[in-house]
């Protein structure tokens, strides 16, 4: 409904205000209203000694819950509180304190406050701004931009009046952008600054770095005109080539411009600036105690949708060192639940989270294998595989697979390492989340049995479907896990807290080892949020495989090979 035809009573008050207030400021002329279509607009002129500006005021829908818009009529900048060159004013009532009871006048008095407050041949000291535009606001009309952390930057700025540096620059297309990422400052044998290259399909360019001279401010973003003044001040040819282009970054007291230009076939200059986004690289968004992930190698056993998920958020946290077991293929079936997406689909479901998990922290170290542990696989290769699980911090079972958790659990046995693991039940009724940990909890193999007995004793009866198999081998017979993005994405955050607080060491937030986690109402859950604590008894298990019996060891050995004991009994 049109505002002024659903509220009458409204647009004569409107028309009342702006009357008198043409009546008693001579400086308000011309007020004319009229129709857009059905939108109401006001075209009026400011006056002042020999300066008149053209205004008009459009009522918006939404008013009076929104305030009008004033423009120049002229579609020129007319202040330095404008959106863009043709937009909006920007006047002391905006939508952030706007108030249903303030009018259209009171935007043309400020309007009028404005102009003549900045007006040079009235002069006027400027109006004091209270306009805070954020960096989507400043950055939604350019298609290039630049990202550089602020330590680059500094670097830079601290260098001689005209000193030039060799730059690497990084730059893909997301998002309807082109991207560019400063990577590297100073030469291959020289480094000063360098970064990982945070998307691997980027295109490489080398450029130049120039630090403008001090008190002088760069007018960005770069244009051919700007830039040849720049490069001539700092000796620097502008004979441009013609591709790939010539790559520059041009630095002043305040910030940085990066600008490409290249010479056509027919010799005209081609010239592309960025706008700049300034990025702090060490603002602290994580926990200190997170900083001890880094260090931590963790296995991942599992990478599909509680698996990945799970592993997005290890990364996330500061985890860099994990390793990666799974053989499935990614299917378009999968994207429901998994952190992939289509680019993965078609490719191994490891290797693709791998490429995930590096667009996510491109330093971390990642390593796959494509091995089906429990299933029918080389010996050879499970073996390897249940050797670099043993290695690992820590172990993380996120397959639901009562085989493959027997291997892992095997393996943290072997060196004493500690384990995570979880399910999701079918329906998305909820899951369990639980951990074994040397010295705290019985190895991790007697804990499930204990949590199999903590279910049984609820005599409750279990009607969801199991799932014992991964998804990618399901018999013919089973029906896929049923729970959508939401369940998957609860009890992976469950255990990836859970994971993190055992990496972390130290006291844990965590007062019982294990839990069931209800999502919704079924088998022992009465709602969602329903959550049950399980609880161990002893610690034992972890000495099975272990800690051997030296005796008997001897024993084997020289029934196995007779010659080389007798050879270590004789004496020397």
């Amino acid at each position: 409904m049109i505002w002024w035809v659903s509220d009458p009573d409204r647009g004569l008050s409107e028309r009342l205000a702006i009357a008198r207030l043409e009546q008693s400021a001579d400086w308000l002329q011309n007020a004319r209203w009229r129709l857009d279509g059905l939108k109401l607009l006001l075209d009026f002129e400011i006056v002042e000694a020999e300066s008149r500006w053209r205004l008009v005021m459009h009522y918006p829908d939404f008013f009076p819950s929104i305030p009008p818009l004033v423009f120049n009529a002229d579609g020129e900048r007319l202040s330095g509180h404008q959106y863009g060159l043709s937009g909006e004013l920007c006047l002391e009532y905006r939508p952030d304190n706007w108030e249903l009871s303030w009018t259209g006048a009171m935007m043309i008095e400020s309007a009028h406050r404005l102009l003549v407050g900045e007006s040079a041949e009235l002069a006027g000291h400027g109006v004091p701004s209270a306009h805070a535009v954020s960096e989507g606001q400043r950055l939604r009309g350019s298609y290039l931009r630049l990202v550089i952390p602020d330590e680059p930057l500094r670097l830079i700025q601290a260098m001689a009046d005209g000193h030039t540096e060799p730059i690497e620059v990084e730059e893909h297309y997301y998002g309807e952008a082109a991207v560019a990422h400063l990577t590297a400052l100073g030469g291959d044998g020289d480094r000063i600054w360098h970064r990982s290259k945070p998307v691997s399909t980027a295109s490489n360019y080398k450029g130049t770095a120039v630090r403008i001279p001090r008190g002088l401010k760069f007018p960005g973003p770069a244009t051919e005109k700007t830039l040849e003044v720049a490069l001539k001040s700092a000796g620097i040819t502008t004979e441009y080539p013609a591709w790939p282009p010539g790559t520059y970054l041009l630095v002043d007291d305040t910030t940085a411009w990066l600008a490409m230009v290249y010479r056509k076939a027919d010799g005209v200059v081609q010239d592309y600036g960025y706008a700049t986004f300034v990025i702090d690289a060490d603002q602290q968004r994580l926990p200190t105690m997170n900083a001890a992930l880094a260090d931590k190698r963790i296995a991942l056993i599992g990478c599909g949708s509680l698996g990945s998920r799970t592993a997005a958020m290890l990364v996330r946290s500061g985890a860099r060192k994990l390793e990666l077991f799974d053989d499935d293929i990614l299917s378009p079936g999968n994207l429901v639940r998994n952190e992939l997406d289509w680019r993965g689909v078609g490719a191994h479901k490891a290797k693709a989270l791998r490429a995930r998990l590096l667009e996510i922290a491109p330093e971390a170290k990642i390593t796959v294998q494509i091995v089906n542990l429990g299933g029918q696989e080389s010996s050879e290769w499970t073996a390897t595989a249940l050797e670099t699980l043993s290695n690992c911090d820590l172990i993380i079972d996120a397959t639901a697979d009562a085989t493959v958790f027997g291997l892992a659990a095997a393996a943290a046995r072997f060196k004493g390492r500690p384990m995570v693991w979880g399910e999701v039940f079918g329906g998305g009724i909820g899951g369990i989340v639980a951990r074994s940990r040397p010295g705290h909890d019985p190895a991790p193999d007697v804990a499930r049995r204990q949590i199999l007995t903590w279910c049984d004793g609820k005599g409750v009866e279990w009607e969801m479907p199991s799932r014992q198999m991964e998804y990618g081998i399901l018999r013919a017979d089973q029906a896929p896990l049923i729970a959508d993005d939401a369940d998957v994405s609860v009890i992976a955050s469950h255990l990836a807290r859970l994971a993190i607080d055992t990496l972390r060491g130290g006291g844990s937030q965590f007062p019982a080892p294990a839990y069931a986690v209800g999502l919704g109402e079924g088998w022992i859950f009465t709602a969602p949020f329903d959550t049950h604590p399980i609880t161990y008894t002893g610690t034992e298990g972890w000495d099975a495989g272990s800690s051997p019996d030296e005796v008997k060891l001897k024993e084997l050995v020289t029934l196995l090979f007779p010659e080389q004991a007798q050879d270590a009994d004789r004496p020397a």
